[in-house]
This record gives structure tokens, sequence and C-alpha cells, in this order.
């Protein structure tokens, strides 16, 4: 197993994924672990199975990601991902 990937390479591996996806340019390292919290809330999991996941050492600094939108816009790739199988 090689070693682990650094801040940087995580935030510019993300950075050229959404540009690549037509994405605005707002996104990082950060939106993985927002996108995971918004998601596992989305889907009901227990708030100390999200946590024990991410790490976080409060309720309030899990609940920080937490983004509520109505739709995220990465979704769609999903959709076009399933036309093409």
């Amino acid at each position: 197993m090689g070693a682990p990937l650094s801040a940087a390479s995580v935030r510019d591996i993300v950075r050229r994924r959404a540009t690549a996806a037509g994405l605005p340019d707002v996104y990082s390292a950060h939106s993985l672990r927002s996108g995971f919290v918004t998601e596992a809330t989305t889907q009901n999991i227990p708030l100390a199975d999200t946590i024990a996941m991410t790490g976080h050492r409060s309720v309030a600094s899990v609940l920080g990601y937490f983004r509520a939108s109505g739709s995220n816009p990465a979704a769609s790739l999903l959709e076009r991902q399933d036309d093409t199988a």
C-alpha cells in the first residue's frame, strides 16, 4: 500500500474533477466531507455513525458541514452515467 495522499493532492484532485464535470470553481477537499455529512443526513444515517466516520469531536462541528439544499449539481453526473450503461 502506498503513502496516503496529502491534503494538497486531495484538493487538486477534487478541483480537477469538478472542472472536468463542468462545475463552478468552488469545490475543494472540504467539499468531500461536506458532501458525505449531507448525504449521510439525507439518508437518515445516525449522527453517531457519521461522527465515527468523519472523526469530528462534537455534534456542532459535524453539523457545520451539513449543506441543506434542494439539489446537488453533482447528482446529475450519476444520472448521466446510468443512461450510458
